[in-house]
């Protein structure tokens, strides 16, 4: 039966779990589903025609972008995204000053801005989500569909609401950015290098301007489809340090090693569509349509092979001076060998319909937009689980890591028992509408040269529906060869690498579970009777009662109005800048389900805060100008951290938590609040070509009431005593960081003429974070790193961020070589008892090649080839149980995809 936590306390997330009548069970998820991320609003650059043709226009158009913007900006426009061997914005994001990527399954999966994961996406200056989250993920944009990628790093009134980090702004084209019409696109094969499979691509791009008797109008249509067949590859040691025994001798090493494969193709259908019309030149009607696809089928597979528990070790040999295994033999337990094959299901539709209008005559512009999103994600996830019948002889390494397995048949399923079938269900919504307003007022001959006025509203209603069930059937001694699933032996992976000797064993396929689904659960309903009958608290039971539809979770509903007034000012030509405040009203309700015999809760937050930003720009030559912001923002607490309920994990041994084995359980904090960063920035730039500048920056962050987790035990009388993660307000902290940035082309008469087709870009971030932790045992502990959303997981920001590349442009070749780092990252950091345990991550530096030839003057053929040096990400950790030495172990090596793309470019009209 599915319990539910009530959260109906003070701001507290211990006073929350001591009001606790009641928990909500599920069983880990083998595949946690990702869904995407962002949300917000930016200047309306839409205005600034875009035609370039090269990338020394490409990068004369970003350059101008950040020279005039009011906030320090950065950004990658048109053609310059078409000639990056990136399929997603979140992968050009990447190449830009500050961001830092997280990557995974063959794309940049979470970007972060000047360190930070607290920023606001926007399309087109407006809002957009995915579901119920508060954002949209960045790689759901191909590279190819868009006029240009805007970072705002500093705020002004005029903005949505951005978060700490700023706001990334992702314009589309549309037909006035055109002379007339044109049909363009790209069409291409995509090769993986891991997974060693091809996938087709395509942009298709229509446009027509036409001059009428009732006026100018546009239309324009663009359409993308990407695909990406992936496979990553992680050998690993668990994180557990065991202590066993072996000849008389008390030694150290990690309890399991383990593959993971991370596998499976990515689609994203992609369509949008824009009008315009201007019945006179001082009036326009514009209309923009979106829809985003995503369609991910995750064929995940894991194998874990013990290193504890053995009935006999040979041949081991211990790290000199310390009693760490670095490697050996072990014969292990009978049916020890655990190995998972996942079909998982992903598919999220997010449609955005906006409209509006625009008047500019003479000193007074006026404008007016509204628009409508709506978003749904479903997401089905199946596990087959199975253990080795056999015993097996392992050999080991633990510093590579990799092992070997004798005696299992990897070719045949029949060597392997039926465990168990684990079941997930997910289906989420949002909804809104969205609505601006906008006057700007032109003065003559004054140092106030404008002033700006601007309401906004969202109306937003998002839901989260999850369950899952596992049947656990081990006992039953089912040959998994009689599972209604077809076999077949696993592809190994780890290309172009001599490590890991077990890499291949047979296993159900995806579409077999997949297409069986009926059938398997017919097989595991059939077969639970049998083992409830001996152990009536078995998960089958759970299995049996759970409904595969699945439950709400929460629902959310969230109104926001703001205004805002805003002064642009200037003194002679040397001098401007811009004031402003922003006022903004949000009320947040979040309700729980409402299960017999408790009450349903129906929490909600009201504030109003003001938003104050300021700036100045010395204009010191026509080519250096230095920048001065000081600004507040706020960042408001996901739904997610939100939601009422509270969820326990999988049971410990015995079914009941103790003291020494508690119950973990996650779950939100209806009563957070948003937190608030006072914002202070300097930026000093050099503009010395048309497509060359230099720019150093400086700036800190100082935040107040920023939101972490917080983990908190108390007794149940089911469940026994619950350990129980969740959110809560934490102290102060701040953020330090310097940027410094450059780019040229070397098309200068002193040199020679075979050198000016070459050009240079590069950049380089340094950050320092600190922030307050709230230690519920004791005194504040200070982290040297932000915390995410993860329990109790440092957020991955390294303090350095680099890029460098290389150009070439002459005639019709084109040639861009780059190369991006990041220097190591906390991953996690947290107490186990008496282990302070630590894992840090480093990951693997990128080489990215891409060459374009124009065999005719509208068209072009390409190749792109990313992640060429296939270089490993390395995580380690760092553990001292029980009062023993230090023990530092590869946590996992991944070898994430690489890509090779051939095509052709193509471009009819102006």
């Amino acid at each position: 039966m599915r319990h539910n936590l009530i959260l109906r306390s003070t701001v507290s997330f211990a006073a929350l779990c001591l009001a606790a009548p009641g928990i909500a069970q599920t069983a880990p998820a083998a595949t946690p589903a990702a869904v995407p991320s962002a949300a917000a609003e930016t200047a309306d650059a839409g205005d600034t025609d875009i035609v370039v043709t090269g990338f020394r226009e490409a990068l004369a158009s970003a350059q101008a972008l950040k020279r005039k913007a009011p906030q320090i900006v950065d950004s990658v426009v048109a053609e310059d995204i078409g000639k990056l061997p990136d399929l997603s914005v979140s992968d050009t994001a990447a190449r830009i000053p500050g961001v830092q990527v997280y990557r995974q399954g063959g794309e940049a999966a979470r970007v972060l801005v000047r360190g930070l994961p607290d920023y606001t996406t926007t399309y087109n200056g407006r809002e957009i989500f995915t579901a119920e989250t508060r954002v949209v993920a960045l790689q759901d944009f191909p590279s190819a569909n868009i006029a240009a990628l805007e970072v705002f790093k500093t705020s002004t009134a005029d903005l949505v609401e951005p978060g700490l980090a700023g706001v990334v702004n992702v314009r589309s084209r549309r037909p006035f950015d055109f002379e007339e019409g044109q049909f363009a696109g790209s069409v291409w094969g995509l090769h993986t290098r891991q997974a060693d499979k091809y996938t087709p691509n395509f942009n298709l791009l229509a446009t027509k301007r036409w001059n009428t008797s009732a006026g100018e109008f546009g239309i324009l249509v663009n359409g993308s489809y990407t695909s990406l067949t992936y496979l990553d590859s992680e050998p690993s040691n668990t994180d557990f340090i065991a202590t066993p025994n072996i000849n008389g001798q008390n030694v150290r090493l990690p309890d399991i090693q383990r593959v993971f494969y991370r596998s499976g193709n990515r689609v994203r259908p992609s369509v949008n569509a824009a009008v315009q019309w201007k019945p006179s030149p001082e009036l326009e009607f514009y209309g923009d349509f979106l829809w985003q696809g995503f369609r991910n089928e995750i064929d995940d597979r894991l194998i874990e092979a013990p290193l504890y528990g053995g009935s006999s070790y040979t041949n081991i040999v211990l790290r000199p001076g310390t009693n760490l295994v670095r490697s050996g033999t072990v014969v292990g337990q009978p049916n020890s060998i655990f190995t998972f094959q996942g079909g998982t299901y992903n598919k999220t539709n997010t449609f955005q319909y906006a409209g509006g209008v625009k008047y500019d005559k003479g000193p007074l512009k006026l404008s007016a937009d509204i628009a409508r999103t709506t978003s749904t994600f479903t997401g089905s996830t199946e596990s087959v689980d199975r253990r080795f019948a056999g015993t097996p002889t392992i050999t080991f390494n633990t510093d590579v890591p990799e092992f070997n397995i004798a005696g299992l048949n990897q070719s045949s399923p029949n060597g392997f028992l039926f465990q168990g079938l684990y079941e997930q269900n997910q289906r989420s919504a949002g909804r809104d509408w969205q609505g601006r307003a906008d006057a700007t007022y032109e003065f003559d001959d004054f140092f106030i040269r404008n002033i700006q006025i601007g309401g906004r509203f969202t109306d937003r209603n998002a839901t989260r529906n999850f369950s899952d069930r596992y049947a656990f059937l081990l006992p039953l001694n089912l040959n998994a060869s009689t599972l209604p699933l077809t076999f077949e032996q696993t592809p190994g992976g780890f290309s172009g690498t001599d490590i890991q000797p077990f890499r291949s064993f047979s296993s159900p396929t995806y579409d077999s579970i997949r297409n069986n689904l009926t059938a398997l659960r017919q097989y595991v309903i059939t077969a639970c009777p049998a083992i409830l009958v001996t152990d009536p608290g078995n998960g089958c039971k759970n299995y049996t009662t759970t409904p595969v539809v699945a439950g709400l979770l929460y629902t959310a509903k969230e109104e926001t109005q703001a205004g805002y007034a805003q002064a642009n000012y200037a003194f002679g030509d040397n001098i401007d800048g811009t004031i402003g405040v922003r006022v903004e009203h949000v009320k947040t309700r979040v309700a729980g389900p409402k299960p017999t015999g408790i009450p349903s809760i129906d929490e909600g937050n009201e504030s109003t805060v003001w938003l104050p930003n300021a700036s100045i720009r010395f204009k010191f030559t026509p080519e250096i100008q230095l920048r001065l912001s000081a600004t507040k923002t706020r960042t408001r607490p996901t739904f997610a951290d939100l939601q009422p309920n509270i969820t326990l994990g999988a049971p410990p041994s015995g079914g009941k938590g103790t003291d020494s084995a508690p119950f973990p359980a996650t779950g939100g904090n209806p009563f957070l609040k948003p937190f608030t960063s006072k914002n202070y920035d300097a930026s000093l730039e050099y503009y010395f070509a048309k497509a060359g500048f230099m720019s150093g920056a400086v700036f800190r962050r100082d935040l107040d009431g920023f939101i972490q987790n917080s983990t908190f035990r108390f007794v149940d009388p089911t469940f026994g005593v619950v350990q129980a993660t969740g959110r809560t307000n934490a102290g102060k902290g701040r953020i330090t960081g310097v940027e410094v940035q450059g780019q040229t082309f070397f098309d200068y008469d002193f040199l020679p003429e075979w050198a000016r087709g070459f050009g240079i870009q590069g950049n380089v971030t340094y950050l320092d974070a600190k922030v307050e932790q709230v230690n519920p045992n004791g005194p504040g502990l200070v982290l040297d790193r932000i915390l995410d959303g993860s329990a109790g997981v440092a957020n991955g920001v390294s303090k350095w961020n680099y890029n460098l590349v290389g150009l070439y442009e002459k005639g019709p070749l084109s040639v861009r070589l780059s190369y991006n780092g990041r220097s190591s990252f906390l991953a996690q950091r947290q107490t186990r008892g008496n282990d302070f345990y630590t894992e840090e991550g480093k990951p693997a530096d990128r080489l990215d090649l891409s060459v374009n030839y124009g065999i005719i003057d509208a068209a072009t053929v390409f190749v792109d080839w990313t992640n060429i040096t296939n270089s490993a990400f390395k995580q380690t950790f760092s553990s001292a149980r029980d009062g023993a030495p230090r023990a530092d172990y590869i946590r996992y090596l991944r070898y994430d995809e690489s890509t090779i793309s051939v095509g052709v470019r193509f471009r009819f009209g102006g």
